[in-house]
């Protein structure tokens, strides 16, 4: 892979990678928009069993699961590495992208065996940030660069981890930090802080020194079995949660089914698992003996409930929305369904913490763009021990289009502050410099709408407990 040190099309992405960011392609499918009026309660079907209710929790309990399995079907083998690059507004394959880090992603079956996973010693500055999920999208485990989370005799770097199934037993290798995964099916989704375009050869450096090995060939010391790719930018019309969409309920529910076999319910399922069953959703079961008409109606009415479901326990200040219960999702499979839905694999509060602003216009009622400032006094830029940054994206979730290439600020280049150490954040259609520092502006559209997710990679403790909170974003008349 030594290849790609002299190719500048930067680092991206391509099929789980949205990982990180916080909404997605949900407003521009079709009655899918939050105002959508249709009451999200489930109509109830006659007779023993409540086919159409049953059908409706199905859908959303499954939802995840059946997420990661269309992002895998676009990827590379399991059990082997797919890097991306620095996506671009064409990348389609997953809304909300960063364009501060670089992805990397590993489908794993850990029936065989467990997957040995080495992670490099990086520069002191860069941040990097590898989350473990389980098949139903819960982070099971999350190692980064601050905190890898390794065991007494096991300190790096290189920092190596053993990955194991859920019915394995046996010795952990020396020097290395057990990772129990509690499903057959895992995935692997890593995160490393890119400095620009021109930082992108120090990054593949990175890259081409993580390895996943099965455990017998590393006990062979056979450590070059690492397979790894590097997954071009995506430019397919189609991102997975349209074609999910676009699923009938007898095949997304007979897909659930055969899915439930490598990852099944967990005890703490126990009780919706059951009802589940009455109806054939089930590890290797199918919904054959229901009528279509009622599988169908339950993914209309599922689908809008996960796509007009809001976050009851963010916060919401000037403007943003700040989630702060993601990660781990227990039996909140609403939550889980949404979160997933808007963007997979979205690392836990103490890694990243994401604020959003969902919508705002980027013209007036006669046609004319507008322009936005963000101030930040004194002292009071986003506080992350690594860095922060915030991303503009089209109404789908997709990086805009400009002139420029600017797709993001606050991380590279770095913004500048005025003489007593404000920060403004200039986001407008027109290019505003010099009168603004390069680092300093963020393209929007000229027509139509935008948001924006502003994210904090190691936040600090008063960002984590809502002391610091983000400034609005007002119009500039």
């Amino acid at each position: 892979m030594g290849h790609r040190a002299n190719d500048h099309r930067g680092l991206s992405r391509r099929s789980l990678l949205g990982l990180g960011a916080a909404a997605t392609m949900v407003a521009a499918l079709p009655g899918c928009g939050r105002g959508d009026d249709t009451p999200f309660g489930p109509a109830r079907s006659t007779g023993p069993p409540d086919v159409l209710a049953r059908a409706i929790d199905a859908y959303v309990f499954g939802y995840p699961m059946i997420m990661l399995d269309m992002m895998r079907a676009a990827s590379a083998p399991t059990n082997t590495l797919d890097h991306s690059v620095l996506p671009d507004p064409l990348d389609r394959g997953v809304a909300r992208l960063s364009h501060d880090m670089v992805y990397s992603q590993a489908w794993l079956n850990l029936d065989d065996e467990p997957l040995v996973l080495q992670l490099p010693e990086a520069e002191r500055d860069r941040y990097w940030l590898f989350q473990l999920l389980d098949g139903w999208g819960n982070t099971v485990h999350d190692l980064t660069s601050k905190e890898p989370r390794t065991t007494i005799g096991a300190e790096g770097p290189p920092y190596t981890y053993l990955i194991t199934g859920p019915r394995w037993s046996g010795r952990t290798p020396e020097r290395s930090t057990l990772l129990h995964m509690p499903s057959t099916m895992a995935t692997i989704v890593g995160r490393v802080q890119i400095n620009g375009i021109e930082d992108a050869p120090q990054v593949n450096r990175f890259q081409d020194q993580v390895k996943l090995v099965p455990l017998s060939a590393w006990l062979r010391g056979e450590l070059d079995r690492t397979v790894s790719r590097v997954h071009p930018i995506d430019r397919g019309p189609e991102p997975p949660v349209k074609r999910i969409a676009a699923l009938d309920g007898r095949t997304y529910f007979n897909r659930l089914c055969r899915l439930m076999l490598a990852s099944a319910p967990t005890p703490a399922d126990a009780a919706l698992a059951g009802q589940l069953a009455t109806i054939g959703v089930q590890p290797g079961g199918n919904v054959d003996s229901q009528p279509s008409e009622i599988l169908d109606e339950a993914v209309r009415q599922a689908h809008r409930r996960i796509v007009g479901w809001e976050d009851p326990t963010a916060r919401r200040v000037n403007g943003w929305e700040i989630p702060t219960e993601i990660g781990n999702f227990g039996t909140d499979y609403l939550r889980r369904a949404a979160t997933t839905m808007r963007s997979p694999g979205l690392s836990p509060i103490r890694n990243v913490l994401y604020a959003v602003l969902w919508s705002a216009p980027a013209a007036d009622e006669q046609g004319r763009p507008l322009r936005y400032r963000i101030r930040f006094d004194p002292g009071q830029w986003p506080p992350a021990e690594a860095f922060s940054s915030i991303t503009a994206y089209d109404p789908e979730g997709f990086l805009i289009p400009n002139a420029a290439e600017i797709y993001s600020v606050g991380h590279h280049p770095p913004v500048t502050p005025t003489a007593d150490g404000t920060v403004d954040i200039a986001l407008q259609y027109e290019d505003p410099r010099p009168a603004v520092a390069p680092g300093n502006w963020l393209p929007i559209p000229a027509t139509g709408d935008f948001s924006l997710t502003l994210r904090l990679y190691a936040p600090k403790e008063d960002a984590l407990e809502g002391k610091w909170v983000p400034p609005p974003m007002v119009p500039v008349q």
